[in-house]
């Protein structure tokens, strides 16, 4: 992939995913890929990976940007977590406007697996975590960006700044109930779109990014379209 910057940027524009991270794993920041896990949860997360698509369209999968394990130890989430303390915000109360779900403690404790896919300068990401259904649907109620944080700005450690717009996305519902929202971020004279969707499929939860300069105008098509056979092959898997 050729946009590292545009995912970091994109990063900060929603931080509590992994999958953003994984993201900037797939354009050469480096992932902590498929390795084996041990411990409690290991084989749960390890269901959770083959029950991953493996290519939808032309996006295909990045196999050592992936992850599994607890999500609150994976290297994309610490990764994250360090770059949110490194950026201010002119509205600090929007870091996780959008994203909140990921600092839930039983999302935290949760087995999980991250896919990451390239499609050009395209990255389409996919967490999936089990969960109680009844932390899914919490996780859901705090997908819903304030109106105070429809545009905010941020000032990274290096001095740079971008500006970002948030808003919800009407799309076709994904697995028992979803939320979804689109993410505008300009820094630099560069506009980077990521549209995400969270759900909750039975007792598991899933979000899916698309990250990138959405140069065909497709991406709410393409993450619909992604996430339901996601869903689809979640349910033939677990």
């Amino acid at each position: 992939m050729e946009h590292p910057r545009a995912a970091r940027t994109a990063a900060v524009a929603a931080p509590a995913a992994a999958v953003l991270v994984a993201a900037l794993a797939a354009c050469g920041g480096g992932g902590g890929g498929q390795g084996e896990e041990r411990g409690p949860g290991s084989e749960a997360a390890a269901k959770l990976g083959e029950a991953q698509l493996v290519q939808y369209e032309d996006a295909k999968v990045v196999p050592e940007a992936g992850e599994r394990g607890t999500y609150g130890k994976l290297a994309g989430v610490e990764r994250t977590e360090k770059l949110r303390a490194s950026t201010d915000l002119d509205k600090p109360e929007c870091m996780d406007a959008a994203t909140s779900w990921g600092s839930l403690p039983e999302v935290r404790e949760a087995p999980a697996s991250v896919a990451v896919f390239a499609r050009g300068d395209d990255t389409v990401s996919h967490t999936l975590l089990e969960v109680p259904e009844g932390v899914a649907d919490e996780a859901l109620e705090t997908v819903s960006p304030e109106k105070d944080c429809s545009s905010y700005k941020a000032t990274m450690e290096d001095g740079s700044t971008s500006s970002y717009s948030v808003s919800e996305v009407d799309m076709d519902p994904v697995g028992d109930a979803s939320r979804a929202f689109a993410v505008k971020t300009e820094t630099g004279g560069e506009t980077v779109w990521m549209y995400s969707v969270v759900y909750r499929n039975g007792g598991h939860l899933g979000a899916a990014t698309v990250l990138g300069p959405d140069e065909k105008g497709d991406y709410e098509e393409l993450l619909s379209g992604f996430a339901a056979s996601a869903v689809e092959r979640e349910e033939k898997v677990l």
